[in-house]
């Protein structure tokens, strides 16, 4: 399913990232809006990686940045509301606390690195997480691990606006079920992309860059492809949920790299 997703939108970036046609950008946004929607409604991340790399092909940064924490949180509110009944509000609680440092630290020293640096650590992020747990026992239920991943998770998405594949690094050890995994991080997505927005939307006007109209649009689409695949997600047992999940974390994080690569490269 992976391979579909980025098959579609290299074909979109391809087409449409020299366009001058403004509603041929427009048709690329709400699409892969759509598409990325499904594939986070399926694994609970992944999603916002793929429809970042696109809108950044398309706007520039601070524009990318607000478009996609805007549409993130209709589709991550939405989820959050489809399975409400997973959500376990303490661990969203200590990760509000971090999110909350991380803002107030970001905006105090306006620290922002260059893209290409970012996208390299988001990518090796997951793998270094992977070897940390063979000395630290990180659990999104643990105080400590909650509070910490609020902190990391929304200074990467300051950084480099997605988050996903590294926050699931503290879900491994979790023993939660597949609902309950997509669930809370779903509501945990959707603090640091409000937090995200709140910090770049003083950096630029939305509506100087495309009409209103493509934001309502966005909404719905978000909410149709978060529906989608959360219904793909009901059909699924716990093996293989696992199981692809682990092998996605791998693929988004080689793109990342790549990504990265390319930019110090050019």
């Amino acid at each position: 399913m992976f391979s579909i997703f980025s098959f579609i939108t290299i074909i979109l970036v391809v087409i449409f990232t020299n366009s001058k046609d403004d509603s041929l950008i427009y048709i690329a946004t709400l699409v892969t809006i759509f598409l990325t929607s499904v594939l986070s409604g399926v694994f609970g991340m992944a999603g916002g990686l793929v429809l970042m790399f696109v809108l950044l092909s398309l706007y520039s940064v601070p524009v990318a940045m607000v478009l996609h924490g805007l549409v993130q949180l209709t589709a991550n509110g939405s989820r959050c509301f489809i399975l409400r009944s997973h959500i376990i509000t303490e661990i969203n609680l200590y990760y509000f606390a971090g999110s909350l440092v991380a803002l107030i630290t970001f905006t105090l020293i306006s620290f922002a690195p260059e893209k290409a640096y970012v996208l390299i650590m988001l990518g090796l992020f997951p793998n270094l997480m992977k070897l940390a747990l063979k000395f630290w026992h990180l659990d999104i239920r643990n105080k400590n691990s909650a509070i910490g991943a609020g902190f990391m998770m929304t200074s990467l998405q300051l950084l480099a606006g997605v988050s996903g594949p590294a926050l699931d690094v503290f879900y491994q050890n979790s023993k939660l079920s597949r609902f309950e995994i997509v669930a809370n991080k779903a509501l945990s997505q959707t603090i640091s992309h409000l937090f995200k927005c709140i910090f770049y939307i003083s950096l630029v006007s939305i509506n100087n860059h495309f009409p209103s109209w493509l934001l309502g649009v966005a909404a719905i689409l978000a909410i149709m492809g978060t529906r989608m695949g959360t219904t793909i997600l009901a059909k699924w047992n716990e093996t293989s949920f696992t199981r692809y999940t682990n092998k996605l974390i791998t693929g988004v994080s080689f793109i990342c790299i790549m990504q990265g690569a390319y930019l110090l490269a050019v």
